[in-house]
């Protein structure tokens, strides 16, 4: 059998599947043209016809965790060594990453208020441990004030110049009472946090859930958007160095497994899937290709890679037997 060298030739517009041109008689048929056949061929079916949903959710369940971990330590675990890698000798930028209507866009959208959920604030404001929190400082800040006030003020000064000529029993007494005091004076101060800790709560709530807080949140949110993006790649890197890679890489293996061992999981996905190909199935998959821009593309691919594996392919002793069989 003989062919062609014209495996890099490449089509001009959406090829349609037409034949080639019919041979002569005694012409021996071409490789490239048979290439061309099924090519043209198989981008005329729908994309139905080649993917079965139920095959691929079978050839999921042969990804056993040792054979994730497997592959991972082959390629996920030295891609991400090389990224960080290439990463960390960067000056450039993380903004680099970002056209510049991107970064309006999304400084815009990061900027916006951000009023913080009601329900959410509500519930942390009003827990126990943020009561107790707010009790304990409110007990602790008046009755240092009590402590401090009843120290710096004398109870001569409170007794009259009489007093302070009394005897050291008269001094004692006196003591005695303004240790009394004291107490009484604490008291109250614990009366009056009790009846305050809820009114307290309630307005840190309304702090919270203020406009000005809204608007304070998201103008922080922009501003730490803008300074990630004056950020390098080797800062960045170095975030991703600091990862406990070992501890956590080996968990993704076993992540996998277990969610495509979930009913609820291998439901959605054959149902997304299914959904997938509906809508890419309504074209073929030519049409699909130049819908991409990747029909040329694909022949000369095939033409590249596929010829030269055709040929040696069709030097092999099985598929010289098989040919054999052929009928003349």
């Amino acid at each position: 059998m003989t062919d062609d060298a014209n495996d890099g030739r490449s089509e001009s517009g959406a090829r349609s599947a037409t034949a080639p041109p019919a041979r002569g008689e005694g012409e021996v048929p071409r490789l490239d043209e048979l290439l061309d056949l099924a090519f043209d061929f198989v981008l005329s079916r729908p994309l139905r016809e080649l993917v079965d949903p139920d095959r691929l959710l079978a050839a999921l369940d042969e990804l056993t965790p040792m054979r994730l971990a497997r592959w991972q330590e082959r390629l996920v675990t030295p891609l991400r060594k090389r990224v960080l890698a290439r990463a960390a000798k960067s000056g450039v930028k993380l903004g680099a990453w970002l056209p510049p209507e991107a970064v309006e866009k999304f400084s815009a959208m990061l900027g916006a208020p951000r009023p913080l959920p009601r329900d959410l604030v509500d519930d942390l404001v009003s827990s126990q441990r943020v009561r107790d929190e707010v009790r304990t400082i409110l007990t602790e800040t008046l009755t240092s004030f009590v402590a401090k006030s009843t120290s710096a003020m004398p109870l001569g000064g409170l007794l009259g110049r009489g007093a302070r000529a009394a005897s050291a029993m008269g001094k004692g007494l006196l003591g005695g009472l303004g240790d009394e005091l004291q107490k009484q004076l604490e008291q109250r101060v614990r009366d009056f946090v009790d009846g305050s800790v809820a009114l307290l709560q309630q307005r840190i709530a309304r702090a919270l859930t203020s406009p000005e807080t809204s608007r304070a949140l998201g103008a922080r949110l922009r501003r730490g958007f803008l300074a990630l993006l004056e950020r390098t790649e080797a800062d960045a890197a170095k975030l991703g160095n600091n990862a406990r890679w070992d501890e956590l890489e080996p968990l993704f293996p076993k992540l996998v497994r277990h969610n495509l061992n979930r009913a609820e999981f291998r439901e959605a996905l054959v149902a997304e899937v299914r959904a997938q190909l509906e809508e890419l199935s309504k074209q073929s998959l030519g049409d699909a290709l130049v819908e991409a821009g990747l029909r040329d593309a694909a022949r000369e691919a095939l033409h590249r890679h596929g010829l030269p594996l055709a040929r040696d392919f069709a030097k092999t002793a099985g598929a010289q037997a098989w040919l054999a069989k052929l009928p003349r």
